[in-house]
């Protein structure tokens, strides 16, 4: 009987710890916004979409105003600048992706490799900082090298903020 509450005890613990590591997913800002954008651009983890017009459902579609933020800093710099990829001290490719004034050194400027231009406000879906975000990219692999994908919500506010140029 003594071991059977011992256990009982111990599983008691454990869940109690399990639960603790789960956490919560947090709160949404401005939950209307998402709902209203989840809705109109379908399933999260899907890549941008096109219309018929050919251009990217994520900007003809309006990201809400405030859904991206500051995308250099909040998408550019964790995703593209840690270890030894795209930060000021050994940028890959000569393309630093973390200082100050990132834009003012993309437009308009040829990759190393790829023919397209870094960032083309008036192409935006050509840009070849867009197309490297794609799961088949025409030239090169896919960014980020050798970790997780960026977020089709992520990947939209890309397009967006090269649009914005």
């Amino acid at each position: 009987m003594r071991t059977d509450r011992s256990l009982f005890a111990l599983r008691m613990t454990l869940l109690s710890a399990l639960s603790l590591l789960v956490g919560c997913p947090g709160e949404l800002s401005n939950k209307a916004d998402f709902e209203a954008y989840a809705a109109e651009h379908g399933e999260a983890g899907a890549p941008p979409t096109t219309n018929e017009a050919g251009t990217n459902a994520g900007i003809a579609g309006g990201l809400p105003s405030d859904a991206c933020g500051d995308v250099p800093t909040r998408i550019l710099v964790p995703s593209c600048g840690g270890t030894g990829c795209h930060s000021a001290l050994a940028p890959q490719q000569e393309l630093d992706l973390v200082s100050p004034g990132v834009a003012a050194r993309l437009v308009g400027t040829p990759g190393k490799q790829c023919l397209q231009l870094l960032v083309d406000p008036q192409n935006p879906e050509q840009s070849l900082m867009y197309q490297k975000l794609l799961p088949k990219p025409a030239c090169g692999a896919q960014m980020p090298l050798a970790r997780p994908a960026l977020s089709s919500a992520d990947v939209a506010c890309v397009l967006a903020w090269i649009a914005a140029q």
